[in-house]
C-alpha cells in the first residue's frame, strides 16, 4: 500500500548524474548518490556505477570515499579516471581504476585539488586544472582588487587563477603546461592530440561579466592563440572530429546573455561562426529539484557533419542532432527531460526524470527506444502516490502555458499552491519536482507555469521582460493563478503563493500589489534591485542587463522595479525563507523585506535563515536541512490556509 509523501522521504531518494561512456560504447558509468543517515546529520555519498553495455548490466563500481565524481574513460577503455573526495574537508584528487577491476589508484596529490580534467588520445596523459599549491586557509585580511570577488556555493574567490597541467599516467610525473591570467574552464583536447582547447577571459572586464574566448594551447609549442574573435558566454566545446573546426553552446545574441542558448559552429581559421540551430534553446533548462551533482550537456559529432545535442522545446527537452546546414532532427518528444548525456561511437546514455519518476540513467541508439539501465528510484517510485500533472493548460485563449498537479484526497478548502520558477531564464515543464507531490500529498493542488522572461519558447518570449520585471511576467503569473482558481470554485478558494530567486522576487512583487493570495512563502528572494547590484556575486552585470540599469544613472528605473518599494500594500502572510550563505541572492534582501514588514506591521511574517547554506538550498543543501524548508513550508501555508 503506498505511504503518504512526506518532507523527510527526500532522504530516500536517489540522484543519478554526470553519464560517462566510453570511445567505443561497451561501457558505461554515472554517479548515484545516496543520503546516509547515522548518528550526526544526513550527509550525501556519491559512488560511482559502471555499465556493460551489451550485457545491459552494471553495479557500483567504486566505494569507500565520501565523493566519487567525473568518471572519464581513457581513450583505449583500459582505465577509468575519476574525481574523489575523501573526507569533506579536503580537495578532489584524481584517481585511476581499471575497467577490468581492481584498486583505484590515487594520481594527485595538490594541496587545491583537481577542478577538471581531460584524456589525451594516446591514453597515456591526462590533462587537469588545479590551483596547484594554493590554499584556501585563512591567513589574515584579505585584499580585494577585482569586482567579481565572490561567488555562490563558492564563497571568496582565490587570489590567483589556477593552471593547466599534464600528468603522465604511468609515471605520475605533473608539468605546468600554461598558467593563465584568468580561470581556464571547460578543457578540451583535439582529436589527433596537437592541441588543447580550453575557455578563459582575456581581461578583468571580461572575467567580471563572465565572458570568456575560446583559447587553443599548442601541445608541440606550448603557445597559446584565440580561437573566438569577440568574448561570448561559452560552453560545451567539441572539436570537430578532422580538427576542421569547433562547435560551441552560447546565448544566441553575443550582447544578450537572456537570448536563448546555440549551438554554434566555427570553422578554423574563420572570424565569423555559423548558428546552427536559430532560435532554439540548445541545451536544457527544466527545472527539478531532485538532482545532485553535475549534468553535463555538451554537443557530440556523430560524423563530420552532424551534432548531438539537447533540444529543449516548451518544456521538454529531448535529444536531437543537427548538420552543418542547420537541419534539426529531433530524436523523439517524450513528455521528460534529458538533463545530461554523453555519446560513443554508436550508443548514448543519458540522464532522464518525468514528473512521476526521478532520474535514471538510460541507453540510447540512434533511432530505437530508451533502455533502462538504472532503477535506483523504483522503491521510492513503489512505495508512494505520484499523480501525473495535467496540462499544459492555456489561462484563456492566449494565454500562458500551466499544468496543474492535483491531489489524490484534495482539502476541503480545494486550496491552490501557485510556484513561480527562478532564473528568469529557465523552465517549468517536465521535470520532477519533489516539492510539489509533497504538497500534493497533503492536499494541496500545486500550479506552475511558465510567465514570459523563461526559456524554451523562443528569444521574444525570454528578453520580452528586460527593463520592465513585474509587468508582464506580473500579468502571466496572475493570469494562471486566476485561471487555475476559476476552475477549482472561484474566489472562495484559497490560493497561496511561493518561489525561489526570480520566483521569490515575483512572490514578493506580487504580495505587494494584490491581495489576492491567502499566504505567501518567499525564497532566496530579491526586494531591492540597488542594493542587489553591489552585493550579489553577478549583480552588476545581472541588473544591467536583466533591469537595464545601474543604481547612480538609472536609480529610478530600478527602484521602479524592486518589489520594495511596494512594500507598504503588503497584507498577505509571508515567510521568508533564505541561506545565510547565500551570494547570488545575498541574505540583507530578506533582511529588508523582513524588516520593512514588521516596521509596518500590516502583514504577519517570519524569517527562517538557513546556516552554511547557498543559493541552491533546495536542490543541494544537507539534507536535513531541506527538509526542514520543506516542513516550513507545509506548516506556514497549513497556518493561514483558513
Amino acid at each position: 500500500m503506498p505511504s503518504t509523501l512526506k518532507p523527510d522521504h527526500l532522504l530516500n531518494l536517489a540522484f543519478v548524474a554526470d553519464p560517462a561512456i566510453s570511445l567505443d560504447s561497451h561501457l558505461a558509468a554515472a554517479c548515484v548518490t545516496r543520503i546516509e543517515i547515522d548518528e550526526g546529520s544526513p550527509s550525501y555519498r556519491t559512488v560511482l556505477y559502471l555499465f556493460e553495455l551489451e550485457a545491459g548490466v552494471g553495479g557500483p563500481f567504486t566505494a569507500g570515499r565520501e565523493r566519487d565524481t567525473s568518471p572519464r574513460f581513457s581513450p583505449s577503455g583500459a582505465h577509468l579516471a575519476f574525481l574523489s573526495v575523501a573526507h569533506p574537508d579536503t580537495k578532489p584528487q584524481l584517481y585511476l581504476i581499471p575497467t577490468g577491476g581492481g584498486e583505484a589508484i590515487r594520481v594527485t596529490h595538490l594541496p587545491a585539488g583537481v577542478e577538471s580534467f581531460a584524456w589525451h588520445p594516446n591514453s597515456e596523459s591526462i590533462f587537469l586544472i588545479s590551483a596547484g599549491d594554493w590554499s584556501d586557509e585563512a591567513k589574515g585580511p584579505r585584499t580585494i582588487t577585482r569586482r567579481a570577488y565572490k561567488r555562490d556555493g563558492k564563497g571568496l574567490l582565490r587570489d590567483t587563477p589556477a593552471a593547466i597541467y599534464r600528468l603522465d599516467r604511468r609515471s605520475r610525473s605533473l608539468k605546468l603546461l600554461y598558467q593563465p591570467a584568468f580561470e581556464p574552464e571547460h578543457l578540451v583536447v583535439a582529436p589527433d592530440g596537437s592541441s588543447l582547447y580550453f575557455t578563459g577571459a582575456l581581461s578583468e572586464e571580461e572575467a567580471d561579466i563572465g565572458r570568456t574566448h575560446i583559447q587553443r594551447l599548442d601541445l608541440g609549442s606550448g603557445k597559446v592563440g584565440g580561437v573566438t574573435p569577440v568574448p561570448l558566454h561559452l560552453k560545451g566545446l567539441s572539436v570537430h572530429p578532422s580538427g576542421a573546426g569547433i562547435a560551441y553552446l552560447s546565448p544566441i545574441d553575443p550582447e544578450n546573455s537572456a537570448s536563448p542558448v546555440g549551438l554554434f559552429y566555427l570553422p578554423t581559421g574563420s572570424s565569423k561562426a555559423r548558428l546552427l540551430t536559430g532560435d532554439t534553446d540548445a541545451t536544457q533548462s527544466v527545472g527539478g529539484d531532485s538532482r545532485y551533482g553535475a549534468y553535463p550537456n555538451v554537443p557530440h559529432w556523430l560524423d563530420e557533419e552532424r551534432l548531438l545535442f539537447n533540444l529543449n522545446r516548451a518544456g521538454r527537452s529531448n535529444l536531437a542532432d543537427v548538420t552543418l546546414n542547420g537541419e534539426i532532427r529531433a530524436w523523439g518528444d517524450a513528455a521528460a527531460a534529458t538533463t545530461s548525456f554523453a555519446a560513443g561511437a554508436s550508443k548514448v546514455v543519458c540522464t532522464v526524470e518525468t514528473p512521476t519518476q526521478p532520474g535514471e540513467l538510460y541507453l540510447i541508439r540512434e533511432g530505437g527506444e530508451p533502455t533502462a539501465l538504472t532503477a535506483v528510484n523504483a522503491e521510492f517510485t513503489a512505495a508512494h502516490v505520484l499523480n501525473e500533472p495535467r496540462g499544459p493548460i492555456l489561462a484563456g485563449e492566449s494565454g500562458p502555458a500551466y499544468w496543474q498537479l492535483e491531489p489524490h484526497e484534495p482539502r476541503e478548502d480545494r486550496a491552490l499552491v501557485v510556484q513561480v520558477h527562478g532564473g528568469p531564464h529557465t523552465n517549468y515543464g517536465y521535470g520532477f519536482y519533489l516539492e510539489f507531490h509533497i504538497l500534493a500529498a497533503t492536499g494541496y493542488t500545486v500550479v506552475y507555469g511558465n510567465p514570459r522572461g523563461g526559456s524554451s519558447f523562443g528569444a521574444d518570449f525570454a528578453t520580452t521582460i528586460l527593463g520592465r520585471y513585474g509587468t508582464v511576467d506580473a500579468d502571466d503569473v496572475l493570469a494562471i493563478a486566476r485561471h487555475a482558481r476559476g476552475a477549482f470554485g472561484g474566489k472562495a478558494v484559497p490560493v497561496h503563493l511561493t518561489g525561489g530567486s526570480y520566483g521569490g522576487f515575483m512572490t514578493n512583487w506580487l504580495v505587494g500589489r494584490t491581495d489576492e493570495f491567502r499566504s505567501a512563502v518567499t525564497q532566496r528572494s530579491i526586494c531591492n534591485w540597488l542594493s542587489f547590484y553591489g552585493t550579489s556575486d553577478i549583480g552588476p552585470y545581472f541588473t544591467e542587463r536583466e533591469l537595464c540599469g545601474d543604481p547612480w544613472s538609472k536609480t529610478e528605473l530600478l527602484w521602479s522595479q524592486s518589489p520594495i518599494r511596494h512594500v507598504a500594500n503588503v497584507v498577505t502572510p509571508i515567510l521568508i525563507l533564505h541561506s545565510e550563505e547565500d551570494h547570488r541572492c545575498p541574505i540583507e534582501q530578506a533582511e529588508q523585506w523582513f524588516t520593512a514588514l514588521k516596521r509596518i506591521g500590516k502583514a504577519a511574517t517570519k524569517l527562517l535563515r538557513f546556516p552554511n547554506e547557498g543559493h541552491e538550498l533546495s536542490r543541494s543543501g544537507r539534507p536535513d536541512r531541506r527538509v526542514a524548508r520543506l516542513e516550513a513550508i507545509l506548516e506556514w501555508f497549513d497556518e493561514h490556509g483558513r
